[in-house]
């Protein structure tokens, strides 16, 4: 009577261990969310995304996923307030320091965090876009040499889209 219990729980502990390598293998292939961020009510939207006619900024939201174990995926979503999805894209991101250069689509953004306090009165984490010229110049140089080592990056490419040859934003 033993042997039957125990040969009975070794097969259903045998399925269950199946199932959880299942999971686990397809989280290796397709990433699962490391962490979730909202853009800051003050920054503008990133250029991937154009505003709907008669929608603003403030009624909109995007969204920012980071895919862990890769790290360098993202899925950004712009909803409407109602959480309507209203445009989704994916890219590539690459820390500069404490910011991150996001590619998508070939288009660079530069973001960084700041803390600002949710609806519910928590303080939380948010993403903005960079529009600083100095800070951009300064972020590119000082990691220039990783850059141009990034087979992912077009270095030139991604300098000039940046910025423009007098300094300034494009």
């Amino acid at each position: 009577m033993i042997a039957i219990v125990n040969a009975a729980t070794f097969q259903r502990a045998k399925k269950y261990l199946l199932i959880v390598a299942t999971c686990l293998s397809s989280f290796a292939i397709s990433g699962c969310v490391d962490s979730i961020n909202y853009l800051a009510s003050d920054s503008r939207l990133p250029n991937w995304f154009t505003l709907p006619p008669g929608l603003t900024r403030a009624d909109v939201m995007v969204v920012r996923e980071a895919m862990e174990p890769r790290g360098a995926d993202i899925k950004v979503v712009l909803y409407q307030r109602q959480y309507r999805k209203l445009a989704a894209v994916r890219g590539k991101t690459i820390r500069l320091g404490g910011f991150l250069l996001n590619v998508v689509n070939g288009v660079p953004e530069i973001t960084g965090y700041k803390t600002q306090i949710d609806g519910h009165g928590d303080l939380l984490p948010y993403f903005y876009v960079v529009d600083d010229p100095a800070l951009k110049r300064k972020l590119l140089d000082e990691n220039e040499k990783e850059l141009l080592n990034e087979s992912r990056i077009d270095y030139p490419a991604l300098r000039k889209n940046l910025l423009d040859e007098n300094g300034g934003p494009r």
